[in-house]
């Protein structure tokens, strides 16, 4: 496409309105600028400043009225499900605007009054306002890259990367775009997104960045302290109004931008495979298979409703981050060719769009949400509630994923769980839901509204895991039920009555299933269970009363003893060991006072950038289940006295505390040494804790089990939260092997993989992935 010479005549008015623009740009270029392209290298420099010479006298007279900017672009909403904008929307509202281009250019947001012809003169009439602002850019700024990546040559910013820095405020923008001085510094900052600095003989690189109208240019020596201080004020003034205005052109409020920088806003989806860039480091030597995670992926949903004269959105958004529609992610190494490949999907799609139709969730099974309001009438309440949503995405099942596990008469699946009993068949390579069910369609005898959503699987057996609740008026019967290869239908292996309770794992042995039941009540009974939509609406911790350890035989399928301990509450469990001379088990576990840790991750409080709750992280603690062979004569004549009920010994292992633990899956069952999971640095390292970190864990730590005076290792970033870390081993030592995670980089609003040496916890490699993924409590599996 040609463009035409640009005649002052011509362009009189629009480079009014234009230079006015320019005026405050100049004053925020801090937040504007970005590195011109090989193409800007060669912008004629007599038709820069003959353009400068053309709006000097425009610029001079605007300077003493009041500055008002023009809409930079409409951010359009293509889509229903979310209501705060991501950074890849915000990019592509501006690359269709011609605002963004490609990368390695200099791109800059100039409201104009008349539509340019084409993108490119529009281009070049941002050049021409800013290049005496660029030509006193200072040449000594040296190249910057990723503050990730080794030194190299850099690709330079995507669009995406330059609208999520774009939407950092104040100085982070300017760093974030890699300016190299802001209003007078001189200082270069290594970010994410800082481009190649051009070099000295290039006509943007010449000088120090300051302005190009006198009321904010350089102030001189002999000017008077009141002169200076009008200047100052005027820039202050200025750089505010138009990051108001530029916010609100944008639709992003500085709510959204909070909400995006939190890492809890809707994700995108990226259904075909992408090679990921790597930013640091090498190809981890040895490493083959997958990586899934699953988190949250849609928390905000857009619905409509209809006015007297108009029609209005609202959104829903979920409470608790464990109820949100999840987002299944899939990371492929392939040691081969040394490439990582990267696919993500929404595998909830078609619950997303009962909300924006029904204006809230309408559950179909009591108890489905941990804590949410699910915006329904109370005439809700009398609609039976008697099974699942069957469509394959009809069905939140965001708690837990099983790998390769028989159903439907396939083994070649990916099933993701809930705590309400539904199994989610996921195709393994494209990640596409081919199914959803129950377990009672898998065998009618696996009776339970409520189920754990943490599956135990014996690789020696091949077995799966799992126990139902079957809550009753007065009492709840606990189905612990197991699904293999060679009994695809499944079986009951044991049945037991006790409270209802809410039960996020349990743990395995070779010949022993330890399930733990918490303390809870309900003031009425099976009755409030039914007509409740949220769990913990319904059951109240109990710190009077004890948890008891129920050791269920898989060998005589029966309940073999009961032991009884204080009352605390555990999410996950961390290994438990059977030792056959002492006839006992001991069960290593995160444990804490009571469930407020799940009543923490509110949606709403996570969202806050100086959260001052943020989730607790709890001790390792481990149970000694001695003598079960001899207590399991006793258990017959106790008939549930809690006198004759033997203690179960505790004590502390570490006391560090943490959250989200793993260890290598070769000592799963057996003694081990190591544990790797997340925390917050700052309690780890015995630093005072800061306001402004955020709520969730921002740290992944490696303890040693059995001797507490081994110092930890951590590995963390400032402005960085990783997920769930995942152990893959490269040998028969059980530390040697590499510690994979997804963090959340919340000054750059993106996530990245870091792979992590096990046993040095040095980074081996850092890769960027093409979206943010959002934080989460999920979990996360490797398969070979």
């Amino acid at each position: 496409m040609t463009t035409d010479a640009l005649q002052p005549s011509a362009a009189t008015e629009p480079l009014k309105s234009a230079g006015v623009e320019a005026t405050t740009i100049a004053v925020e270029a801090d937040t504007t600028v970005v590195e011109a392209d090989d193409s800007a290298a060669k912008v004629d420099t007599t038709s820069a400043e003959d353009a400068t010479e053309t709006l000097q006298p425009a610029i001079d007279s605007a300077s003493k009225k009041n500055i008002e900017t023009a809409p930079v672009a409409e951010i359009k909403d293509d889509a229903c499900t979310t209501d705060h904008p991501s950074a890849d929307s915000v990019a592509s509202a501006l690359e269709d605007s011609s605002i963004v281009d490609v990368p390695q250019s200099a791109s800059a947001i100039v409201g104009t009054t008349s539509t340019p012809e084409s993108p490119r003169e529009a281009d070049r009439i941002s050049r021409n306002l800013l290049s005496p602002v660029l030509s006193r850019t200072s040449s000594k700024a040296p190249a910057t890259s990723h503050p990730l990546q080794s030194s190299g040559d850099s690709a330079g910013p995507s669009p995406a990367e330059i609208a999520s820095a774009i939407l950092l405020k104040d100085g982070d923008t300017a760093r974030a775009l890699g300016s190299a001085a802001v209003l007078g510094s001189g200082e270069s900052e290594r970010t994410a997104f800082s481009p190649l600095q051009r070099n000295s003989t290039s006509p943007v690189s010449s000088g120090s960045m300051r302005g190009i109208h006198a009321d904010i240019a350089e102030v001189s020596d002999d000017e008077d302290s009141e002169d200076k201080q009008r200047r100052l004020f005027k820039a202050a003034e200025l750089r505010r109004l138009h990051r108001e205005q530029m916010a609100q052109n944008n639709n992003l409020s500085s709510e959204d931008i909070q909400i995006m920088r939190s890492g809890l806003s809707n994700a995108r989806e990226y259904v075909t495979s992408s090679e990921l860039r790597v930013l640091n480091g090498t190809f981890p030597d040895g490493l083959r298979g997958s990586l899934y995670l699953l988190g949250p992926g849609q928390l905000d949903i857009k619905y409509n409703v209809q006015r007297e004269l108009e029609q209005a959105t609202r959104v829903f958004t979920y409470g608790n981050i464990m109820d949100a529609l999840p987002l299944l992610s899939k990371i492929s190494f392939d040691p081969i060719n040394k490439t990582i490949v990267h696919r993500s999907r929404l595998i909830a799609k078609q619950a997303a769009g009962r909300i924006h139709m029904e204006h809230g969730v309408n559950t179909k099974v009591p108890g489905a949400l941990y804590l949410t309001d699910t915006n329904q009438t109370v005439l809700s309440k009398f609609i039976p509630k008697a099974q699942h949503h069957a469509t394959p995405e009809g069905e939140c099942c965001s708690q837990g994923i099983e790998l390769f596990m028989p159903l439907q008469g396939s083994s070649q699946t990916i099933v993701c769980t809930n705590h309400v009993g539904a199994l989610q068949n996921i195709d393994p390579a494209d990640l596409r839901p081919r199914s959803t069910v129950d377990f009672k369609s898998v065998n009618s005898a696996f009776k339970g509204a409520l189920s754990c959503p943490h599956m135990q699987y014996d690789s020696n057996t091949r077995e799966h895991f799992t126990v139902l609740q079957d809550v009753g008026f007065r009492s709840t019967t606990y189905n612990v039920v197991c699904i293999s290869e060679t009994q695809p239908e499944g079986y009951v292996v044991a049945s037991f009555a006790a409270q209802a309770s809410v039960l996020h794992s349990f743990a395995i042995t070779q010949d022993y299933i330890i399930v733990p039941v918490y303390p809870y009540d309900s003031p009425l009974g099976g009755m409030s269970y039914r007509w409740s939509d949220s769990l913990l609406e319904t059951l109240s911790f109990e710190h009077s009363r004890p948890v008891m350890f129920y050791i269920i035989s898989r060998e005589y399928r029966r309940v073999q003893c009961v032991y009884q301990a204080p009352a605390f509450f555990a999410l996950h469990q961390i290994n438990a060991v059977q030792e056959s001379a002492t006839d006992s088990v001991a069960i290593d576990m995160v444990t804490y006072d009571d469930d407020t840790v799940l009543r923490r991750m509110q949606i709403k409080d996570l969202r806050k950038s100086n959260s001052a709750f943020p989730v607790p992280t709890g001790v390792v603690r481990r149970f000694q289940l001695n003598g079960i062979t001899m207590e399991a004569t006793k258990y017959v004549g106790s008939k549930g006295n809690l006198s004759l009920i033997p203690p179960a010994h505790s004590r502390i292992v570490r006391t560090e505390r943490i959250e989200l633990c793993c260890i290598n899956p070769i000592v799963a069952a057996r003694p081990y040494t190591f544990v790797y999971a997340l925390g917050h640095s700052e309690t780890l390292r015995g630093q005072p804790t800061q306001s402004s970190v955020g709520a969730m864990y921002n740290c992944i730590v490696k303890l040693n089990t059995n001797d507490s005076s081994v110092e930890p290792l951590i590995w963390s970033r400032t402005h960085c939260f990783p997920s769930e870390p995942v152990f893959v081993p490269r040998n028969d030592t059980e530390d040697d092997g590499y510690v994979l995670s997804v963090f959340f980089d919340s000054m750059r609003i993106t996530s990245c993989l870091v792979v992590l040496d096990a046993q040095t916890f040095n980074e081996v490699l850092i890769a960027q992935l093409p979206a943010a993924i959002p934080l989460s409590f999920g979990h996360a599996k490797f398969a070979i």
